[in-house]
């Protein structure tokens, strides 16, 4: 886990210092960097799962032992994060009735998004990225940030420092006024298109698209969209959970 933080915030910090001479543009640096990360982060703990209990009910624990006590139960399909083992038991956390929360689960009560098949980037621009297998297709997109469409309140002892945006919580920018969002999320499968409603991009800026996974579950016709995001402090992931063509849920990890 200890890995995995430093990684990412070496490479977030790396990704904010000004070019020099040696790459002509930044985008370039930081699709490296992106690349960099995707390579790093694949072998340490944290990743995004979905609980997986043949009872389709999963007990969380306060501790990481039979003998702790059960502070919650997680259906079958709920989205969470995974941190370290601790022995037969995995640190997790989670989100449910719009409060994050953290547990631990038996470890082989889960399973994991990247087990599932991937689309593959098929095209890339500036502003977008679209990932693609056989009828399945994904396009993320990014805009600028119009700080005229919206509302912000400041911290009070820090007048220049952003608390909340829209008068909610949001990820990105430590503080600092947002430069990019996601625009859209749009899924086509065949001549369906879905469209991930404006709540469901809500408070996610400084989008990397260039990091972006798709998987899709063909059993449950579910597809995981997910995205490394920032390049500075305000450093976090999300997914996006979309079953039989309807928006279920995200889930976001931030903190490190």
């Amino acid at each position: 886990m200890y890995f995995y933080i430093f990684v990412w915030k070496t490479i977030s910090f790396f990704c904010s210092l000004p070019l020099v001479i040696i790459l002509p543009r930044q985008s370039i640096m930081r699709q490296i960097l992106t690349y960099l990360l995707l390579c790093l982060a694949s072998i340490c703990y944290g990743q995004f799962a979905i609980v997986n209990d043949k009872d389709s009910l999963l007990n969380v624990r306060e501790d990481g032992t039979t003998n702790s006590k059960i502070i919650d139960r997680l259906q079958n399909g709920h989205l969470i994060y995974c941190f370290e083992d601790k022995g037969n038991w995995t640190n997790i956390d989670y989100t449910k009735n719009s409060k994050e929360l953290n547990g631990y689960i038996y470890k082989d009560r889960c399973k994991f998004i990247s087990s599932f098949p991937a689309l593959e980037v098929s095209k890339k621009t500036d502003i977008s990225v679209t990932l693609k297998k056989d009828t399945l297709q994904v396009i993320i997109s990014q805009s600028n940030f119009d700080k005229r469409r919206h509302t912000f309140e400041y911290v009070k002892d820090y007048p220049t420092q952003i608390e909340l945006i829209d008068n909610k919580q949001y990820w990105g920018m430590d503080g600092g006024m947002p430069r990019t969002q996601f625009e859209n999320v749009i899924i086509k499968t065949g001549q369906k298109t879905i469209t991930l409603p404006k709540s469901a991009l809500a408070g996610l800026y400084e989008p990397s698209i260039d990091s972006a996974e798709v998987y899709y579950d063909k059993l449950t016709d579910t597809f995981y969209i997910q995205t490394m995001n920032s390049d500075g402090a305000g450093s976090y992931l999300v997914i996006w959970k979309v079953e039989k063509g309807v928006y279920k849920d995200r889930l976001i990890a931030y903190g490190f």
